[in-house]
């Protein structure tokens, strides 16, 4: 189970710091992709979209790391035993 937890959250790090890397390098893609300019090209919403992909991919990587520990400090557990 906590397998299966691991790579999601894994997964989700990736996606986001991918997408936020795009959003830094090709700011237009969310106005072609959407059809919408919410900011009229002020930079102000893709600030906020990278902004928040970066903290969704530090807050998915500390996730991953404390399941590995937990992993880990469950599997040492077992062996004191």
């Amino acid at each position: 189970m906590r397998h299966k937890l691991v790579v999601a959250e894994l997964a989700a790090t990736c996606v986001a710091t991918v997408m936020a890397i795009v959003t830094i390098a090709w700011p237009q893609w969310i106005e072609l992709a959407f059809r919408i300019d919410p900011d009229h090209r002020g930079g102000a919403f893709e600030l906020l979209i990278t902004g928040l992909l970066i903290a969704v991919a530090v807050a998915s990587a500390i996730a991953v790391r404390a399941q590995i520990r937990r992993g880990h400090a469950a599997a040492n557990m077992g062996d004191a035993r």
